[in-house]
């Protein structure tokens, strides 16, 4: 009877050639692919995730970053468009309402462009959807630039909806794409390549922001044309950089190909080892569809697994940081801060953010480290710094002597500064990737989307309610981070498993889904 099962067993996979697994049932392929020799970093992988960050992941951060420093000279333009286009002034509620409307509109836009991120990934492959992502991306900075040469300021908000799709997309296959053809104890560095792409951009486009720059009434559609030269290396540079070989592997079937490609990221001769893991992993998903969204949620072996995702990634937006990266000047003002401090007071968070993901990157992999204990890590950070943070802008605010309001001041842009590093430890990069290593490859794609949805919709919420919530509140606002960010730390410490260095398999041992999953099967014959 065991010899007809793995008769069939073979049969079902010509395109695949014969899977030699142990009587034993042990696979050791995922040992042998965590020792140091098959964890190389090549330039053809660096190559390729250099193409794929710097045209997809600098454009998200390069657009939810370049706004800030615009916006006053911006949202006059719309003043003076919309008095040319109508012949009347808006008042300044109209005006700051259809500014945050093109602000925000880039949140839909991602919510867009993850929905439809894993259709595209699954039919025409992660590289080539980077591809076709820039045509969003070339259409939406023309539109904006546009705007502003024929005084027709709705083209604006339409060019930031597109961008916002481009950046919806992105989100979704960058981090997927790099986890797949990343080596197995390198996974956590090379996919927080994709957050550290956006920390820096987000970063840069802050100083290109500064009046002496772009940041004035003459050249701010200029700094929306930047954006062009990275969408235009990346289209250099994909051409030559292979599909995954894990998709090409496990959706198209082609093993000869994966096998060229896999050599080509890894310089080595012979990929046997990590292709015989992939057909093992084949081996168990042939002739399953792929799994759509609704199925993560009702499918016993699945929900478990969206629902950490999904928590992770509100961890990484109910924290408050949108609130923190879109409103940090008025923050620091707030705090007490005057003239031009609150703008290079912001200009240095987003330095510290960039500088403390690239230490994340590389804590990603230590031994001494795991995506579970760093993401627990920056969360307890932040927990006291916005508890700090309350305290000193408490202080800054009342009526004790002027010493004690200064050193609330200074206590306030402290506790920012914590609260960034601590976020940019573990709760800032890890959510982005930690979904690719957490799901069998026919749920990836499915899993990606819905994950980006749900960080977009976080993000419009915090984004849109923190004004609102502040005007009332005032900087106890902060108080309702804290609380969330409680609950996170709880959820991870009680239900979030480690991932690193692990196969799928091995994690799902750990969360006991594999006696599931011969419950299914048994039941099934």
């Amino acid at each position: 009877m065991d010899s007809e099962d793995e008769t069939k067993k073979e049969s079902k996979l010509p395109l695949l050639g014969e899977i030699k697994i142990p009587q034993n049932g042990t696979f050791n392929s995922g040992e042998e692919l965590k020792k140091p020799e098959n964890n190389i970093l090549t330039f053809p992988l660096l190559l390729t995730v250099f193409a794929a960050t710097i045209g997809s992941s600098f454009q998200s951060g390069w657009h939810t970053g370049c706004v800030n420093p615009i916006g006053k000279v911006a949202s006059s333009w719309y003043n003076e468009s919309h008095y040319y286009l109508f012949g009347e002034k808006l008042t300044n509620e109209e005006t700051d309402f259809i500014w945050s409307l093109t602000v925000g509109i880039f949140n839909v836009g991602g919510m867009i462009g993850g929905y439809f991120a894993c259709r595209m990934a699954d039919n025409i492959g992660r590289r080539n959807t980077l591809m076709v992502n820039n045509s969003f991306i070339f259409t939406g900075i023309i539109l904006m630039t546009f705007a502003y040469f024929v005084n027709f300021y709705p083209l604006l908000p339409i060019g930031r909806l597109i961008t916002g799709c481009s950046s919806g997309i992105a989100s979704a296959i960058v981090p997927l794409y790099i986890t797949e053809i990343s080596p197995i104890t390198r996974r956590g560095t090379l996919g927080s390549v994709h957050q550290l792409t956006f920390t820096f951009s987000n970063f840069v486009s802050t100083i290109f922001g500064l009046p002496q720059i772009f940041g004035n009434a003459v050249y701010w559609p200029c700094i929306f044309v930047l954006a062009l030269l990275p969408a235009v290396i990346q289209l250099v540079l994909l051409p030559f950089c292979p599909e995954s070989p894990k998709y090409t592997l496990l959706t198209l079937r082609e093993v000869d190909k994966a096998a060229r490609d896999l050599k080509k990221l890894r310089k080595v001769p012979n990929v046997s080892l990590e292709i015989e893991m992939m057909e093992k992993e084949a081996s168990n998903t042939y002739g399953v569809p792929n799994v759509t969204i609704p199925e993560l949620f009702t499918n016993v072996l699945y929900r478990k697994r969206i629902i950490i995702s999904i928590m992770l990634m509100f961890a990484l937006q109910f924290c408050g940081i949108t609130a923190v990266f879109f409103y940090s000047r008025q923050i620091f003002e707030d705090a007490g801060l005057t003239g031009t401090l609150p703008f290079y007071m912001t200009i240095l968070a987003g330095f510290l953010n960039f500088a403390m993901t690239i230490v994340s990157a590389k804590l990603m992999d230590h031994k001494k480290f795991g995506r579970r204990s760093l993401h627990f890590i920056g969360l307890t950070g932040m927990f006291f710094s916005t508890l700090g943070l309350v305290f000193c802008m408490s202080l800054s605010q009342s009526v004790f002597t002027s010493s004690l309001r200064s050193l609330g001041s200074i206590g306030a842009c402290f506790f920012v500064f914590t609260y960034i590093i601590s976020f940019a430890t573990g709760p800032g990069p890890i959510p982005w990737f930690y979904v690719s290593e957490i799901f069998p490859p026919h749920a990836k794609s499915s899993a990606q989307s819905i994950t980006v949805i749900c960080c977009w919709i976080g993000g419009s919420i915090v984004g849109m309610s923190f004004l609102p919530i502040n005007n009332i509140l005032g900087h106890y606002t902060f108080l309702i981070f804290t609380g969330f960010i409680g609950w996170f730390m709880f959820f991870t410490y009680k239900y979030v498993p480690e991932t690193k260095g692990r196969t799928v398999a091995e994690i799902e041992r750990e969360m006991g889904l594999d006696s599931i999953k011969r419950s299914i099967s048994e039941s099934d014959l």
